[in-house]
């Protein structure tokens, strides 16, 4: 029995960085979920500090992520990327705008995920009023893989995004409309 033979060398940096953006989007999607459970205080106590804990692992290994799926294009002989292609938004004439949003979230989403690094330096308040864009960041990583993605269309791709992308923006949204649906404080609320 014969087996086709493939030639993994000519496409190992297209498919590295394909492995590398799919790992990104899942490590990106986790983090963001436990970050909006920790926010929301739904984790209290020792469990507030394991998570506070994965969130910085999954927050570092997405960048990791982020620049291996940028990076390694520098090797990849068909398409051959420039460093300003890959790093500054609207330079690159292939598919400039999803390429562009792509860039735009994973700098931001390296930036702001490394802030936590430098928040006693600008202050806690300063911190968190930058780090709440961490979910636009994550929105953009995630519409860049639906609009880019080499996988953007087949049922596998859009079955894991599903299944990682659902879970966040329900925190999400919870958070988001959280503020203007108040219940009734029973101290303050008469009975009539």
């Amino acid at each position: 029995m014969a087996l086709a033979s493939v030639d993994i060398g000519a496409h190992l940096f297209w498919i590295t960085s394909r492995a590398a953006g799919v790992s990104a989007l899942i490590l990106s999607s986790v983090a963001v979920t436990i970050g909006l459970l920790m926010g929301s205080r739904l984790v209290r106590g020792k469990r507030a500090l394991d998570a506070r804990a994965l969130h910085e692992v999954l927050s570092l290994a997405t960048i990791a992520a982020i620049v291996l799926h940028a990076g390694i294009l520098l090797g990849d002989a068909f398409i051959h990327p420039s460093i300003a292609d890959l790093t500054i938004p609207f330079v690159s004439g292939d598919q400039r705008w999803w390429l562009s949003l792509g860039i735009i979230a994973g700098w931001s989403t390296v930036l702001l995920g490394l802030s936590f690094y430098v928040r006693q330096h600008i202050g806690t308040r300063l911190w968190r009023s930058a780090h709440r864009f961490t979910a636009l960041a994550w929105i953009g990583g995630v519409v860049h893989s639906l609009g880019e993605g080499t996988d953007a269309g087949t049922t596998w791709f859009l079955a894991m995004t599903a299944i990682v992308v659902v879970p966040p923006l329900l925190l999400l949204g919870v958070r988001l409309i959280g503020p203007a649906v108040r219940r009734p404080d029973p101290r303050t609320s008469h009975a009539t």
